[in-house]
């Protein structure tokens, strides 16, 4: 049956086991989560002995995953069979291995959890098989959050650590990473390891230890474009230019391309109301000043410019007409969105 993440672990929390698990989808987090879960909690030290198998799909087969499965444990009363990265396993491809498999969760071995960690993609759910996988075993797909669900799963995993956070440091740490769950909760474990229970994160607290505070940073980028700040905005993209390998053109001018297409909105609406004006264009309504300031900063004409010249520059990145190095174009860009 089809069931969501959270509602597996909190069946898995209490005891409540199913012998067949199949987790797919571009959610990591969620795959993770489970597959941890049931790797490090459901047997002792002593039982995962002889009784816990970790297989890769890269380097294995049905058939002997599916020979390991069926054997009984060992001194206790469950056994567990993990294939991670289960995407890679050639034998979820084809028809014999399917067959094997659809076999299996016909007659499973009862006092066996046999866990798929299929990340990234999903079965084709119109498909025999993907209708199989979803009548008889659990089955999970994680999706990646909307944005407006972020906050919600922020302030749940906080409130899980014992912890609480204010409304501005949400959405800092919102911005700062977006809805890549993993980091969320890597950052938000971090930041437990300094605070005791009880204790509220700010957004003081998100950037000292997440490093919002760094001045070269595609936030720090967006503020000084936003407040037309030329002289910090070169400096910013020629810092980013001198290491590419973690401040790589395209990402930048992906972002720089949202901001002004976000203002584009804002130029047109007829909106006055500034927290329904954030819905608009999908933004949480503490930031919305910031757009209202760049709306007065960049007319319309500038902005529908801005959006030509950010066109351009996405040619020329990708070697369309263009010889130039990517921290020239990027260069010349900045000048341009400012300047005309």
């Amino acid at each position: 049956m089809i069931q969501s993440a959270q509602t597996v672990l909190q069946d898995l929390q209490k005891g409540l086991y199913a012998p067949i698990y199949f987790v797919q989808g571009e959610e990591v987090y969620h795959i993770d989560a489970i597959t941890e879960y049931i790797e490090t909690k459901l047997l002792t030290p002593a039982e995962k002995t002889f009784n816990l198998t970790i297989a890769y799909g890269k380097e294995c087969s049905m058939a002997t995953l599916l020979t390991q499965a069926r054997r009984f444990p060992m001194a206790t009363a469950l056994q567990v069979v993990i294939v991670k990265e289960a995407q890679e396993m050639a034998d979820l491809k084809n028809t014999t291995g399917q067959q094997l498999l659809l076999h299996y969760l016909q007659h499973p071995q009862p006092t066996t959890i046999l866990v798929f960690a299929h990340k990234y993609k999903t079965i084709d759910g119109r498909s025999s098989f993907g209708k199989a996988l979803s009548k008889q075993n659990v089955l999970i797909t994680a999706k990646k959050l909307y944005d407006q669900q972020l906050s919600g799963f922020i302030k749940s995993f906080v409130k899980n650590l014992e912890l609480s956070i204010t409304e501005k440091a949400a959405c800092l740490l919102e911005a700062y990473i977006g809805n890549d769950l993993t980091r969320i909760t890597n950052e938000l474990h971090k930041l437990r390891i300094n605070l005791t229970p009880g204790s509220t994160i700010t957004d003081n607290m998100v950037e000292a230890y997440i490093g919002l505070h760094k001045p070269f940073n595609i936030f720090e980028l967006q503020k000084a474009i936003i407040q037309k700040d030329y002289p910090k905005s070169y400096q910013i993209i020629r810092v980013c230019a001198s290491n590419a390998k973690e401040h790589a053109a395209l990402p930048i001018l992906a972002i720089l391309y949202n901001l002004f297409s976000k203002l584009l909105v804002l130029h047109q609406t007829k909106e006055t109301v500034p927290s329904k004006m954030a819905g608009q264009i999908d933004i949480h309504p503490y930031f919305i000043q910031g757009y209202l300031d760049a709306v007065q900063n960049y007319t319309l004409h500038q902005t529908m410019k801005n959006i030509t010249y950010l066109h351009q520059a996405d040619l020329q990145l990708k070697g369309i007409d263009s010889n130039t190095s990517d921290d020239q174009i990027m260069k010349e860009l900045i000048f341009k969105l400012m300047h005309g």
